[in-house]
């Protein structure tokens, strides 16, 4: 139906034609950017933090689109109301919705971390992104990591204990602003004696029935455990260091092996699934700290963020009220339809109503975070009188149960699921010229040859409890795998974990944990709790090399290389080959065809998995070698410096692996390089000297042996024959020492 048929013009016959057209084209340009931008809001409002749990494609890019066209939507049709040559009465109202809606969303105030960095927002929102940007953070954690130099010096007279937490200083709230202290006036101390300094020993030894029998399952100080501890993690990310003092180190270590670990009056046993949860909780708080105003609301207190949604709700009611008979003055331009309702009230109608579902809906949300369960406690644990007050223990009780929430998935803390990728499926796989080129590598990551990612998988219970049991069985102590080797009695299979870095090894054991699974080699059922855990690691690890390198490695560029080239000698070793048993026969072809010395020394990686494959495939405990084996090395490659991209990853779904850097973060090991002081102290001379050999993170020697696509072409691509004894002696090509600068 056209404009002209059900659009009419108030008062305006004194106007030419044409410029009532225009300008009331103008007004519906404006009327139709006011009611987008609100409703904009309200998917944000929905759907903004939903990002942290679901890793669709699909859904991340319309929440971008959302979050980048509000802010210039805002700026745009505020424009067109300073500049339009008609009067309408609704403009400062419809501008000042349009103000309020720039900082309406609690759940997103930044979609990046390099959206922190831009500080020009409105007040809360302003400081919410100020508090998250490198400055900000760096300020606002350096009272805690100074904190934590001496937090270990801290004893009670009951000396410390990890599992109930005494001795244990980790601030939660109340702190008071730090006193520097002389003679350099650089390190600030933080008193923790004042009842309103809740650490987690106060926590724990809090007499009231709220966080005793109220709290059977130990949640409540759980939350407030992971609250304590993000506050540490936080400091990371604002890059200090922490536990650099060996009494500090040997603190944080039994708090992960007994305070989390152990199962309560569990005789040893492991509690996998608490620390997952507690890790889970402390990751949501990592989160809201980047990208939510959460931790703003949180400091201003509860009874505020009521304060403010009352009057925003009472607000609307009055509004409501006034435009319910409201009439535009004489000479003011509006639109109504032909049944003479005035669209611009029908217009304001919208803004009322989202803005009043926004506020409930982020009221409801915040009441029922793990912030306001935290500050409830708190307050709980601030006030002794409380702790004798059954109707307000049983309020914060209902307030923090979660029971009546617990089905709806908006609070669950990240996505649980991993992502796999499986060479032998995808080495095949040739990237979509119209969808990955040059034209468009600006907006999209260019996806190389092989690279195809497999089908997302549920996180299975049986992974949590095999990567928790190998870091408990070895004492905090990580290991590329040779101990996991050496436990089985196939400690002459070591030599693969020595190769020349952490992709090599990945790779290799990779292809062989493929290759068995897509053979269907299983020994019993029994063995279906190893096969699990081994295949699940073994295509999350090689989805991390070819996909998310800088989670594991501190070279983000150097994995790239030697996955572009296994890509190639899979394409070429396994060419013509369609079947899993095919695959199989051409790998013991490739272990039959060369000395195994020599493959071992200076190998491709598939012959070298050859090898592994040939001595493993009869072995009856093939899947808990495997399985025992990943276990190890999923640790071994969790520790990192790269805090952004855990952060990056953060905001698109997590990752499993940023559970488990938390996690060793706590445990007091922080990068690789800090591996060699917790390897096993019970091995032997030679094992010692086998120890000193891996993968150096620094030493350009082992760069030099790696492979280059641009030194070593692939037999593919040269076009030899698959038969051709040439391509054996020119598989591999060492990269002269001169040319290893270039792997950096």
């Amino acid at each position: 139906m056209s404009t002209n048929n059900t659009l009419a013009l108030n008062n305006a016959s004194n106007v030419p034609s044409d410029a009532v057209k225009s300008a009331e084209k103008k007004l519906v340009r404006i009327e139709a950017y006011v009611s987008l931008v609100a409703i904009l809001l309200a998917f944000l409002v929905v759907l903004g933090s939903h990002r942290r749990r679901n890793s669709n494609v699909v859904l991340k890019q319309f929440i971008w689109v959302a979050y980048v066209s509000c802010t210039y939507l805002i700026g745009y049709t505020i424009g067109l109301m300073q500049a339009a040559s008609f009067h309408n009465e609704l403009f400062a109202f419809w501008g000042a919705f349009l103000l309020t809606f720039f900082g309406s969303a609690d759940c997103i105030t930044a979609y990046s971390p390099e959206d922190n960095e831009n500080r020009k927002r409105t007040e809360e929102k302003g400081a919410a992104l100020k508090s998250a940007s490198r400055d900000g953070l760096k300020r606002s954690t350096r009272p805690i990591a100074d904190f934590m130099t001496y937090e270990h010096t801290l004893r009670n007279n009951d000396g410390v204990e990890a599992k109930t937490m005494k001795g244990y200083n980790y601030l939660l709230v109340g702190e008071k602003i730090p006193e520097v202290c002389p003679p350099d006036y650089n390190k600030m101390t933080l008193d923790t004696t004042p009842r309103d300094v809740i650490t987690i020993d106060k926590i724990w030894q809090c007499k009231g029935d709220l966080l005793g029998s109220g709290d059977r399952d130990g949640r409540l100080k759980d939350i407030c455990l992971s609250f304590a501890m993000y506050r540490i993690l936080l400091c990371r990310f604002a890059g200090y260091s922490l536990f650099e003092s060996p009494e500090s180190k040997e603190k944080c270590k039994q708090l992960v092996l007994d305070g989390l670990i152990l199962k309560e009056g569990g005789d040893g046993e492991v509690d996998h699934e608490r620390v997952f949860k507690v890790i889970e909780d402390e990751l949501r708080f990592v989160y809201d700290s980047l990208y939510t105003k959460y931790p703003i609301i949180f400091a201003r207190g509860l009874f505020l963020r009521s304060i403010q949604f009352i009057s925003v709700i009472f607000g609307c009611w009055i509004m409501v009220n006034i435009f319910k008979d409201y009439r535009a003055p004489s000479g003011h331009l509006k639109l109504v339809t032909v049944g003479g309702r005035d669209i611009d009230i029908l217009v304001t109608g919208i803004g009322i109503a989202i803005i009043i579902f926004v506020e409930f809906v982020q009221y409801l949300v915040f009441n029922c975070s793990a912030w306001a369960k935290v500050k409830w406690v708190c307050i709980y644990v601030q006030n002794p009188s409380w702790h004798t007050n059954g109707c307000r223990e049983k309020f914060i009780q209902f307030a923090c149960s979660g029971k009546w929430y617990k089905w709806f998935k908006w609070f669950n803390p990240w996505e649980r699921k991993l992502r796999q990728y499986s060479l032998l499926h995808s080495f095949n796989h040739n990237p979509c010229i119209l969808l990955y080129n040059s034209w468009t590598s600006n907006y999209i990551d260019k996806h190389r040859k092989g690279q195809k990612e497999s089908k997302r998988i549920k996180l299975p219970e049986e992974v949590k409890e095999a990567v928790i049991l190998s870091l408990r069985n070895n004492g905090l102590h990580l290991s590329n795998g040779e101990v996991s080797l050496r436990q089985n009695g196939v400690a002459n299979l070591s030599w693969a974990c020595k190769l020349e870095s952490p992709t090599h090894v990945i790779m290799v054991f990779h292809i062989v944990t493929n290759l068995f699974e897509i053979n269907d080699i299983q020994s019993t059922t029994r063995e279906r709790r190893h096969f699990i855990v081994a295949t699940t690691l073994s295509k999350y690890c090689a989805y991390l090399v070819a996909f998310a390198p800088r989670l594991v490695t501190h070279h983000a560029d150097f994995p790239e290389v030697i996955f572009d080239q296994v890509v190639n000698e899979a394409r070429h070793f396994l060419r013509n080959c369609n079947s899993p048993e095919e695959k199989l026969t051409r790998m013991k072809e490739l272990y039959a065809s060369r000395d195994q010395e020599e493959i071992i020394s200076k190998g491709s990686i598939f012959r070298r998995a050859a090898i592994l494959v040939n001595n493993l495939e009869e072995d009856p405990k093939i899947w808990k070698i495997l399985a025992d084996f990943w276990a190890e090395m999923m640790l071994f490659v969790t520790p990192s410096n790269d805090v952004k991209a855990h952060a990056e990853h953060l905001a698109v779904g997590g990752e499993f692996v940023t559970h488990l850097w938390a996690l060793l973060t706590h445990a007091g090991i922080l990068n690789q390089d800090s591996i060699q002081d917790v390897l096993p102290q019970e091995s032997s001379t030679q094992d010692a000297s086998a120890h000193s050999r891996e993968f150096p993170t620094q030493d350009a020697s082992a760069h030099s042996r790696e492979f280059s696509a641009r030194d070593v072409s692939s037999p593919e691509i040269q076009g030899f024959p698959a038969q051709d004894a040439s391509i054996h002696s020119q598989e591999i090509q060492e990269v002269p020492t001169q040319d290893a600068s270039a792997h950096s």
